[in-house]
């Protein structure tokens, strides 16, 4: 499945899309109609389907944006606290978004100031997408700095694992599967002088709430903002960028060859966790288990249990046992199970 931002023509040659002017018309930057015949086709070719959000135009998946999902897991992984972050950063709280999505569920949240959200009472994991990054969260950034900047590599390893073996819906932003080094900016060229000062203006300050310096975020409307947030996808054949696609691309495998993966029964899902690090997922058959602490941990686990997957070869099974080092995680399932 490929998501794409909105494509309504808008005013200028560059932008994400929000500025839509004429719904039904593909932006001429994109290619215009034609254009988006060849992506459709080239999707079709491999066999993905073309999604495009609603408020895009488009028919979209009945599916809720999961944004405390990823909140859980990115300052669980890099210690961010400021702004909404400060509602998230312990293992229970990623936990809980591991187990249900949605973190908060009418309980007090510090950085509203308030009771916030509802319980996901009666539904699935197919109707959440989830991500461990995306255009807002990347883009929203003063500096645009992607996951791959922000977290060692052991820690994108686990991040993607978590991703890929959960129960929701699991949305890859583009280049994260190499950890693309190029940053995402929010780029303009709002043609109204006053409107693009103000957005300059407006996006600087907006940042105040994150400790972010405003000298320190791009001028949306400078055409050096959009060619900085280009892939260079040159990057993937390297051997850093290489091995992760490796891993990637071997968690999309078990994904697709584990039916107990892609259940979306959330009542079937059992944590562990302690504030030391260790973290462990239980979704019938398979167990996913995490160490981010600074030493070496041990899992138990049954002699039926083969350990199908492990984002460093220093992990190790040793009888009952699984040792995981420092930022690392490990995938087992029963013997039939694969």
């Amino acid at each position: 499945m490929v998501e794409i931002m909105p494509i309504a023509e808008f005013s200028g040659r560059r932008g994400w899309g929000y500025d839509g002017v004429d719904l039904f018309a593909p932006h001429h930057g994109y290619g215009g109609p034609d254009g988006l015949k060849r992506l459709i086709d080239a999707c079709h070719a491999r066999d993905p389907k073309l999604v495009r959000s609603r408020d895009a135009g488009g028919y979209g998946v009945d599916a809720a944006w999961a944004d405390d999902w990823h909140h859980a897991l990115h300052a669980a992984l890099t210690g961010e606290r400021s702004g909404y972050y400060a509602d998230f950063g312990s293992l229970s709280v990623l936990a809980k978004a591991l187990r249900q999505a949605w973190v908060y569920d009418g309980i007090w949240s510090q950085h509203r100031g308030r009771v916030h959200g509802r319980a996901p009472c009666g539904l699935s994991g197919r109707q959440f997408v989830v991500s461990t990054q995306n255009h807002d969260q990347v883009g929203n950034r003063a500096a645009g700095e992607r996951s791959a900047v922000l977290m060692s590599d052991g820690r994108l390893r686990i991040a993607a694992a978590l991703l890929l073996t959960s129960p929701f819906v699991p949305m890859l932003f583009q280049g994260e599967e190499w950890g693309a080094a190029a940053p995402f900016l929010y780029f303009t060229d709002h043609a109204d002088p006053q409107l693009a000062r103000s957005v300059s203006r407006g996006r600087r300050q907006e940042f105040a709430g994150f400790g972010w310096r405003p000298e320190d975020v791009p001028d949306p409307q400078d055409p050096a903002t959009l060619e900085r947030s280009k892939l260079d996808w040159s990057e993937a054949a390297r051997e850093s960028p290489a091995s992760l696609l490796s891993w990637y691309r071997e968690l999309i495998a078990w994904r697709r060859r584990i039916p107990a993966l892609t259940d979306p029964r959330l009542d079937r899902i059992e944590t562990r966790c302690d504030e030391q690090g260790l973290l462990s997922i239980a979704r019938g058959p398979v167990l996913v288990a995490v160490n981010i602490g600074p030493r070496d941990r041990t899992v138990a686990v049954d002699a039926a249990s083969k350990l199908v997957a492990a984002s460093s070869a220093t992990v190790e099974r040793r009888g009952l046992q699984v040792i995981l080092p420092p930022d690392t995680v490990a995938i087992l399932t029963n013997e039939g199970a694969a």
